[in-house]
């Protein structure tokens, strides 16, 4: 065979050669992409490490869906990589994830609610290198911390908004686990402005069981109770909805929720959980690190607040409560404890 005649296939060869090296760069370039990598490798390996970890399933109106708002807002605020894991409702499934990520290389846990503390507590002393932090509950090592707060204080002016806008005075509590009766200060509250009043709780036993909730509810609205603080996550989306069926008033619990009911929700407490990861975050790159043991947050560190009162109140009333929130917080205004 002649050169010329041989040089067609030859082309065809380097051709198919080029075609392949080009097919396999592009292939090494999107694996990052294919596999959850980033490109720079050597940038991702020296970032923090961070987990989140949630009992709860991640939906709306869940105490789990605070757990991805705040790995939304600390990943938008430094430069971390985060991972979330939810559902994780035993002490196995707690266990058995928080090891795995130990493994991966992750250097700082947060545990999205008091249920971590045990196999917190647990790891720690194996993992000396690793932080672990639990928002609420209880931490006794040199590598563990827990960030809480209390927002109760804000139940005394629930209270008074309840109050206000009860015509039967019998006033209903939905919570979701059991709370000791002699520390409520949201009956304290009511004892203040409305002694009158006579209180009505029921316990869900559960953040998310909207069909038990309402039917506690309704016994509830038996004993002619026309305002209900309802403190549920998921659940509260059921309790207004029936609200709007039978017409009585609700407060809300965790987020703003008049979106739902705005002529029926008189007010909402807030629970801004992002505020306290930006906190825990904060401190972690501090030069002192994570103070172990117990860190308090306040009404200042915007983990808490009152969501606005709703149409049904007047001006005047809106100034009133307002006044007595402000007298509170100077110290001018003191509750009884039962």
């Amino acid at each position: 065979m002649s050169k010329i005649d041989s040089q067609p296939k030859n082309i065809l060869i380097f051709s198919l050669c080029v075609a392949a090296v080009l097919i396999f760069v592009m292939l090494y370039q999107s694996s990052g992409i294919l596999f959850g990598k980033n490109s720079d490798e050597t940038e991702d390996s020296s970032m923090q490490k961070v987990a989140i970890l949630t009992s709860d399933e991640i939906r709306d109106q869940s105490w789990g869906s605070l757990a991805y708002r705040g790995q939304l807002k600390i990943e938008e605020e430094f430069d971390i990589s985060t991972v979330l894991v939810s559902d994780l409702n035993t002490q196995e499934r707690m266990l058995e994830a928080t090891e795995e990520l130990i493994k991966e290389g992750t250097t700082l846990f947060i545990g999205h609610g008091r249920e971590f503390s045990e196999t917190f507590t647990h790891l720690a002393e194996k993992h000396p290198d690793v932080f672990f932090v639990t928002l609420h509950g209880m931490g006794k090592h040199k590598n563990q911390a827990v960030y809480t707060y209390d927002q109760r204080n804000l139940e005394y002016f629930l209270a008074l908004a309840a109050s206000m806008k009860s015509e039967t005075k019998q006033i209903g509590v939905l919570e979701s686990t059991k709370e000791d009766k002699r520390h409520s200060k949201f009956q304290q509250g009511l004892a203040h402005y409305a002694p009158e009043v006579e209180v009505h709780t029921q316990v869900v036993n559960s953040r998310d069981d909207g069909k038990k909730a309402v039917e506690l509810m309704e016994q509830l609205l038996q004993k002619d109770v026309d305002v209900i603080y309802s403190k549920g996550n998921a659940f509260n989306q059921d309790v207004i909805e029936y609200a709007k069926k039978k017409g009585v008033y609700i407060i809300g619990y965790l987020d703003d929720q008049s979106y739902m009911a705005k002529d029926l929700v008189l007010t909402s407490l807030l629970n801004n959980v992002s505020e306290a990861y930006i906190a825990i975050m904060n401190d972690y790159f501090s030069e002192t690190g994570i103070t172990a043991g117990v860190n308090e947050l306040t009404e200042e560190d915007g983990v808490y607040q009152l969501a606005p009162l709703g149409p049904m109140f007047t001006h005047e009333e809106v100034d009133y409560i307002m006044r007595e929130i402000e007298k509170f917080n100077a110290g001018q205004l003191l509750f009884e404890e039962d």
